[in-house]
C-alpha cells in the first residue's frame, strides 16, 4: 500500500465540490436569459451595451462632465413628466419616477468629479487632482465632508511627499473621522502606498 489510497477520498469529495459549483454557475447563467435564450438588459442601465472602444474612450476622457447648469440637459430631464407607481398612472413613452430637479443634475455632476479625482489619484497623477479639485472647488463651494481637502492633501502628497504633506495627512486623517476620503489620505500619504 503506497501513501495514494489515502489521498482518495479527498480527491473524491474536491471533484465532487468542483462539480457542484459547476452546476450552480450553469445554472445561474440559464436563469439570467429571457425565456427565449436572449440575454436580460444590464440591471443597471436597461440598455444595450456600448461598444468596447466607445466604453473605453469615454472612460479616459480626461475632462469632467458637462456643469449642473447645462440648459439642454436641465431641459430636457426637467421637461419629462414625472409618472407614479400606480397601475392608473400613464406610461407611455418617456418619464421619470420621481422629478429630476437641478440639484439631482449637482449631485451628478458632483459624483462625476470625484470619479475622475479617484482615477487620477489611482494613476498617481497629482497635477492632474489639483486641476480637478480647483474644478471641484468652483463648482461645489459647500463641501460639509470636506473631501476637497482631502484630495488636495492626496495631491500634495503625490507631488510632494515629505514632512509637510505628512503631517497634513495626519491632522485631516485624525479629524475627519467619518471621511471616504480618509482611508486614501492613510494609504497614499501615512503608509507611503
Amino acid at each position: 500500500m503506497d501513501g495514494d489510497d489515502s489521498m482518495r477520498p479527498a480527491r473524491g469529495r474536491w471533484g465532487v465540490a468542483a462539480l457542484v459549483l459547476l452546476g450552480a454557475a450553469l445554472w445561474l447563467v440559464d436563469r439570467s436569459r429571457e425565456p427565449d435564450g436572449r440575454r436580460l438588459p444590464s440591471s443597471r442601465q436597461g440598455a444595450p451595451q456600448e461598444a468596447p472602444r466607445e466604453a473605453a474612450s469615454r472612460h479616459r476622457a480626461s475632462e469632467p462632465p458637462a456643469p449642473a447648469a447645462g440648459a439642454e440637459l436641465a431641459a430636457a430631464a426637467i421637461d419629462l413628466p414625472v409618472v407614479g407607481p400606480s397601475p392608473d398612472d400613464r406610461h407611455d413613452g418617456p418619464a421619470h419616477p420621481h422629478p429630476v430637479t437641478p440639484r439631482h443634475l449637482e449631485m451628478q455632476h458632483e459624483n462625476g468629479l470625484i470619479a475622475l479625482l479617484n482615477d487620477a489619484m489611482s494613476a498617481r497623477d497629482g497635477a492632474r487632482m489639483r486641476e480637478l479639485v480647483r474644478e471641484y472647488r468652483r463648482t461645489h463651494p459647500g463641501d460639509p465632508s470636506r473631501l476637497q481637502d482631502g484630495y488636495e492633501i492626496i495631491a500634495g502628497c503625490l507631488e510632494a511627499p515629505g514632512e509637510d504633506s505628512r503631517t497634513a495627512a495626519e491632522g485631516y486623517y485624525a479629524e475627519h473621522r467619518a471621511s471616504t476620503v480618509r482611508r486614501f489620505v492613510r494609504t497614499i500619504c501615512l503608509e507611503g502606498g
